[in-house]
């Protein structure tokens, strides 16, 4: 029985160890929403180039800032993009251009909101299961010492 419980502690870890590494993509994306909603600024980019990259458009914008200065970011379609030259709405950190994305501020928060429920919920649920295995294995893996 010692042993059972065991094994399945070390099920859980993995199973939780799966679900805390599939929070990884996802937290940079919720830092660089949660950078846009704090710092966010609403304007026009303008498209001037597409390629294909991982079975996606990649569609290359420019923005420009005040002073001058332009910043550049990509980012990926699945649907067909709209001509070369063709202006977007984006939110984007002033601070940091290439930290942009297509649509409105109320479009990123919407994103954000969802983005860090399914973090809340992936995290809640992998570091217990990863508790709860640990603490499985710690006290029945050692218990069946003499066979």
């Amino acid at each position: 029985m010692a042993r059972a419980l065991a094994v399945i502690g070390a099920l859980l870890i993995v199973v939780g160890g799966f679900a805390l590494f599939v929070t990884i993509g996802g937290i940079a994306l919720c830092l660089k929403l949660r950078a846009l909603v704090r710092r966010g600024v609403e304007g026009d980019a303008v498209s001037y180039h597409h390629d294909w990259m991982n079975k996606k458009y990649r569609v290359h914008y420019r923005i420009d800032l005040d002073g001058g200065r332009s910043g550049d970011f990509y980012e990926l379609q699945v649907t067909q993009p709209e001509p070369v030259g063709s202006v977007a709405r984006v939110v984007y950190d002033p601070r940091r251009p290439n930290r942009a994305m297509v649509g409105t501020e109320k479009t990123v928060l919407a994103k954000y909101r969802s983005e860090t429920g399914v973090l809340k919920y992936l995290t809640g649920f992998g570091v217990p299961v990863v508790a709860l295995g640990s603490l499985l294995v710690a006290l029945f893996d050692g218990s069946g010492g003499g066979s």
